[in-house]
């Protein structure tokens, strides 16, 4: 039986095949490099995201009619007067979510898998005469069906699978169906999809996107069938030029009908057009010799027999011509030619060799480090018994095991299974590694008759306190880069969006493979990763968002603050550079002070990372935040920065958010007043720690120790840090960096410490903590107001009110000293959020947009150097630093082409991918 046969129920129309397309990119993998624009679609000669980067990864039959039914005795009935399901529906199921397209790999695309369909058959009233789950099945026989206008090949291939768990109606409408379920094997059917015609946009935008052709067959399922194959013949093309492509055949010797699958085999005139012309086609046996022998013409094909027969086409053989095919070679000529040519036919030892499924997921650790599938072997349409059958194993990489060879058994099948150790990470960003094992008949001419493919994942074990910065952050972030669909509903980089949606989360984390209740991200996880992520998820009393336990979490700390300092600052710069020249001076100058302020921040926590041994990472090929967007790290998550011209709203909503003083809380109640004052310590020139008072020290420790911060503040991250830095160095062994690393900057405003143990280390925590979150507070303890020593938070808070804070003659802290001025004119009116990319290749915005971009990276570059052995390079990075803002002054003399008025702005990009 199977779907190749008589009864068979026929169906065409159109799906939608949603997928998400940023992920096809594998640097877009890479966390670090990742960049607001792989979401945009593509827009050449920018690939960006490619053509549908918002995809939801959803297949959905938009218009599927049933165009046909066979009858048992092979009638072709196509009217609904007929048979009441002809001109019904193949539905999605009304009562769950989409199936989804899944690739196997963003290295291996070609063996894309459908999970989760489940269909529903209507007829042609809607009334419901069955649904079943459509078995995940992968793409199979995949060719070029039709040549686009550009020249670019547009593919089409098959998925055979089988309908599970087939439900009847009570009352079935349609003779053929009921027909149909007596035959059938318990509540599975035999079914049979081919896809082309998917528009794609790159020649150009319709309202087509994604939409394709479908065309295919339902029929009977026998117990001890293959899912996934028709275990009998197969027509091969004649040469790599033919006009026709392989073909499933299949002879029914108790009807003596041979059935020749066409449907994946004839050209199409365009992308979902009308099939090319072919024929006649005839049916010929070929002897021992060669000679042929004529069966008869291939039946059913005109015009519209794709769509109305599936292209499926028959031939009915005599009693003899059915007792000679038993041994002889099947092949089909074009009679049309003066001397009929074959087109196709079977191989010389009219051998057919396929596996039951053949894509697998292999983890390393039991039940999932092994996988099994069995081939299927046939010679003259029949199990082929003791046949060897050869896999190539001689490119496999050593963590992935296979035989060399299997040999079927008497019922011409033969068992396969893989088994896999951990292969480590080699691809660093994209877990574990793919790999193809060709087979065939062993000693057979030409290459492999088909491939098994394997993604096997990286070993991930489960921390015993996993939390979210180490453990989920990298895995959930990525899976929000490469599917912002997701973004929609909720953000999977986000901690809070995670926890509000857990049970959801937690279920698709947990759900088999085929539910279509997976995200587009959960069936992509290993089941180490996955068991993560759980177990999290689970911990009591709350799954925790940092901790840092090791060394080499407080690397990764510091590392992550050296990033939160620099994210701050090119929002102040795009601000500070808006400004007309001689305009805002007030202004001008306090964004200045922020400004250096935050670069000594970060040239502070790029000195406390050398200090534990750390190397800092500035610029590529690390992380160079990008805008809009979080700061990085674990803290403000529900802060959007982003890079805008100078007003008072941007001051408002993005400078003083980030700067958000928080009080914490000491002994129960909100702490005010000083920790350590400028006399506790001395401090040299080169930013040395000359003396200071122990008890001060010890005071500060305290601090640090007692002090809550509310979570996921700036405060609260560095708080965690100086608790860190005491814990780990109860033992005097943290501080094993380099001293000759350490870099110093005489004039920078405040101390840039050099550190060098604990107690510098400390200081310098709360030295930034002071200067990003000060209060206006009394912070040197001698009962007068500190105006200079204000934290950047009432800095900004000065602008927006337009008056400096003062303490009046109350002591009361009040917005009621000299006036700071703004004046909206005064300033360019720069686009928001400039994006190199958004400018028109070739334009004169765009490249200057990308010179400015050069001088950010370079500057980054050397930084980067600065901080990891050359701390004598320091004025080359400042030096590029000027030039990178005299190159972002220019731009604001070119106009964004279309952009309403107005000017370009600097980007502050650093593309790490190029193309």
């Amino acid at each position: 039986m199977s779907y190749l046969g008589f009864p068979r129920l026929n169906f065409a129309g159109t799906f939608q095949a949603d997928v998400a397309t940023a992920n096809n990119l594998p640097p877009y993998f890479d966390n670090d490099l990742f960049e607001p624009r792989f979401q945009w679609r593509m827009a050449l000669p920018d690939p960006n995201g490619l053509w549908n980067p918002r995809g939801s990864g959803a297949l959905r039959l938009t218009d599927v009619r049933v165009t046909s039914v066979c009858a048992p005795d092979g009638r072709i009935l196509a009217e609904s007067a007929e048979d009441p399901v002809v001109g019904g529906w193949i539905a999605d199921d009304d009562r769950r979510p989409n199936g989804k397209f899944v690739d196997l790999d963003p290295q291996n695309q070609m063996v894309s898998e459908i999970y989760g369909m489940r269909l529903r058959i209507l007829d042609a009233k809607g009334r419901e005469q069955l649904r079943g789950d459509f078995a995940p099945a992968a793409m199979e026989d995949v060719w070029i069906r039709a040549t686009l206008p550009s020249g670019r090949g547009d593919p089409s291939a098959t998925y055979q699978s089988v309908l599970t768990g087939v439900r009847w109606a009570k009352d079935l409408s349609s003779p053929l169906l009921r027909t149909m379920r007596a035959l059938t094997h318990g509540d599975t059917l035999s079914m049979k999809l081919n896809l082309d015609g998917v528009e794609d946009g790159v020649e150009r935008w319709l309202d087509s996107l994604t939409f394709g052709r479908v065309v295919g067959a339902v029929g009977p399922f026998a117990p001890g069938e293959p899912r996934h194959l028709v275990a009998g013949r197969r027509l091969r093309k004649a040469d790599e030029s033919g006009p026709l492509h392989h073909a499933p055949c299949r002879v029914d010797e108790e009807t003596r009908t041979v059935f020749v699958d066409l449907g994946n085999s004839i050209r199409a005139t365009s992308r979902g057009g009308p099939l090319e012309t072919v024929g006649p086609l005839r049916l010929v046996a070929l002897d021992g010799t060669g000679a042929r022998h004529d069966l008869g013409r291939l039946e059913g094909i005109d015009a519209h027999f794709y769509e109305r027969l599936a292209g499926i086409a028959t031939v009915r053989l005599t009693a003899a011509q059915a007792a000679s095919v038993r041994e002889r070679r099947l092949a089909v000529v074009d009679a049309s030619r003066d001397v009929p040519a074959v087109v196709l036919a079977e191989n010389e030892d009219a051998t057919f060799v396929r596996a039951d499924g053949g894509v697998f997921r292999i983890y390393p650790q039991a039940p999932h480090d092994s996988a099994e599938t069995v081939i299927h072997a046939t010679r003259f349409g029949r199990p082929a018994a003791r046949l060897r059958i050869s896999l190539d194993t001689a490119s496999l990489p050593a963590a992935l095991r296979a035989p060399d060879t299997v040999t079927t058994g008497p019922d011409g099948r033969a068992r396969v299974t893989l088994t896999g150790t951990d292969p480590g990470n080699p691809r660093r960003v994209i877990d574990g590694i793919v790999a193809d094992i060709g087979y065939g008949v062993a000693g057979g001419p030409g290459g492999p008759e088909g491939r098994l493919s394997v993604r096997l994942f990286s070993r991930h074990d489960t921390p015993e306190r996993p939390t979210w910065v180490r453990d989920v952050w990298p895995v959930l972030q990525q899976y929000a880069n490469l599917y912002p669909a997701m973004h929609d509903v909720f953000d999977l980089g986000h901690p809070g969006h995670v926890l509000r949606h857990a049970v959801y989360v937690k279920k698709s984390l947990l759900a088999p493979l085929e539910s279509p209740h997976h995200m587009p991200v959960t069936r992509d996880l290993s089941p180490g990763k996955r068991d993560t992520i759980v177990k999290w998820l689970d911990t009591e009393p709350a799954p925790p968002i940092m901790e840092i336990d090791s060394v080499d979490d407080l690397r990764s700390a510091l590392q992550q603050a050296l990033l939160v300092e620099h994210a701050t600052i090119p929002p102040y710069l795009a601000a500070l550079l808006s400004v007309k020249s001689g305009h805002n001076t007030e202004i001008v100058d306090i964004i200045r002070g922020v400004v250096l302020e935050e670069m000594q921040h970060m040239a502070q926590v790029g000195n406390l990372l050398n200090a534990v041994g750390g190397t800092p990472r500035i610029g590529r090929p690390g992380l160079v935040p990008t805008y809009p967007g979080r700061l990085p790290g674990p803290v403000l998550p529900d802060l959007k920065v982003r890079l805008r011209r100078l007003s008072l709203e941007q001051v408002e909503n993005v400078f003083m958010a980030i700067e958000l003083p928080e009080r914490p809380m000491v002994g129960g109640k909100p702490f005010k007043g000083s920790v350590i004052g400028p006399d506790d310590i001395e401090v040299g020139r080169a930013g040395e720690v000359l003396a200071a008072d122990d008890r001060a020290v010890r005071a500060l420790e305290d601090w640090f120790e007692a002090a809550e911060y509310a979570p996921q503040t700036i405060g609260w991250f560095y708080n965690e840090i100086a608790r860190a830095v005491i814990r780990l160095d109860r033992g005097g062994r943290l501080f094993t960096g380099d001293p000759a690393r350490q870099v110093s900057w005489p004039g920078a405003p405040g101390v840039l410490f050099r550190v060098e143990d604990r107690r510098s280390a400390l200081l310098a925590i709360h030295q930034i903590i002071e200067q990003g979150e000060g209060s206006p507070h009394d912070l040197d303890g001698d009962g007068a107001p500190d105006p200079g020593a204000l934290g950047h938070y009432y800095r900004f808070q000065e602008i927006v009110e337009g008056r400096r804070l003062i303490r009046n003659a109350d002591g009361a802290w009040v917005f009621e000293g000299k006036p700071v001025p703004f004046d909206p004119e005064g300033v360019h009116p720069t686009a928001d959020d400039p994006d190199t990319y958004s400018l028109p290749a070739g334009s004169v915005a765009r490249r200057d947009s990308e010179q400015c971009d050069e001088s950010y990276t370079r500057a980054l570059t050397s930084l980067n150097r600065v901080f990891n052995g050359h701390p004598e390079e320091m004025d080359d990075a400042v030096g590029l630093m000027y030039q990178m803002q005299v190159q972002a002054k220019k731009l604001l003399g070119i106009a964004v082409p279309g952009g309403g008025g107005t000017v370009v702005g600097a980007s502050f990009q650093s593309p790490g991918v190029h193309f």
